[in-house]
């Protein structure tokens, strides 16, 4: 009689563990860069969304108030300065808005926040390291404002990002003269 073996060889293990654990190591990269990515693409979900509240809570001011004054570095500009810059208008970090109550609103950045006359104004989980009012003044036109705000999350991210946000807003209550 013969005896027959119904085992497996040393060799035949290891070449099967081997393949198993690439196999398995393949397999945990992909998930673990497909979750990151998951979690990046929430932070930028949540990022943009913050930037677009804050830019609607600072519109409806601009869009329906008069704007008295952009304020840059070299000083205040009124809109007599505004019809002066033609196409190219004033640009400036601050401006003060006298909204549709007859109340005076001022919106600036400072420490990495919007503020305005009631506080700060936006999310605290983004740090806004740009806030810009162009102001664009012409004969016979309604004048408009084109606002730009560039932030990033506070939290730390594995990779470093911003965001930009740009907007034109045309004032129905200031220009036409």
């Amino acid at each position: 009689m013969s005896s027959i073996n119904k085992g497996y060889t040393l060799v035949e293990l290891l070449v099967t563990m081997s393949l198993l654990v690439i196999v398995l190591t393949g397999g945990t990269a992909i998930f673990y860069r497909s979750f990151k990515s998951s979690g990046l693409s929430d932070a930028k979900t949540s990022l943009n969304a913050s930037m677009k509240t804050l830019d609607e809570l600072i519109e409806r001011s601009l869009r329906y108030g008069t704007v008295l004054k952009v304020i840059n570095l070299s000083g205040e500009k009124d809109r007599s300065d505004c019809v002066l810059g033609n196409e190219t208008g004033v640009t400036g970090s601050t401006v003060i808005v006298r909204d549709p109550s007859g109340g005076i609103v001022t919106y600036s950045l400072g420490d990495g926040k919007v503020s305005s006359n009631s506080g700060i104004i936006s999310n605290e989980k983004i740090a806004v390291s740009r806030l810009e009012f162009t102001w664009i003044c012409r004969s016979g036109v309604n004048d408009k404002i084109k606002l730009l705000i560039e932030a990033a999350p506070i939290e730390n991210t594995a990779s470093e990002w911003t965001s930009i946000y740009e907007k034109d807003i045309n004032l129905l209550n200031s220009g036409i003269n």
